[in-house]
């Protein structure tokens, strides 16, 4: 996912290319690398950024959270809903979308949904 935040040097749009934590012996601190339009490069600590790139990099991560979806492993494009294998086997089951698991046989294969 891209993330832009103004260069902490010009204000420029920046694009945060990494995003990584460095051990501390108060624990763990995180840290960006950033590449300007102005052609600056940073590796820092996201406590040192300007009050608006930490709080944008702090919403960004709040929504993030919890997102990770399965991808339907028959067409990979749309997000997965159920767990298809086939019947009576002990095949580890495999995550299909709605529009694929209707061209299954329901009497060859297993269709459960998520959560069940």
């Amino acid at each position: 996912m891209l993330t832009v935040i103004p260069c902490p040097d010009c204000g420029v749009p920046a694009e945060v290319t990494e995003r990584f934590s460095l051990p501390s012996t108060d624990g763990p601190v995180g840290h960006v690398a950033l590449s300007c339009a102005a052609g600056h490069h940073y590796r820092m600590a996201v406590d040192r950024l300007p009050a608006p790139g930490q709080e944008q990099l702090a919403v960004q991560e709040t929504r993030s959270k919890g997102r990770t979806i399965q991808v339907c492993i028959h067409c990979r494009e749309n997000p997965a809903g159920f767990w298809i294998s086939r019947r009576n086997s002990q095949v580890v089951h495999r995550p299909w979308c709605l529009s694929c698991c209707q061209e299954l046989d329901p009497g060859l294969c297993d269709v459960v949904p998520f959560g069940a």
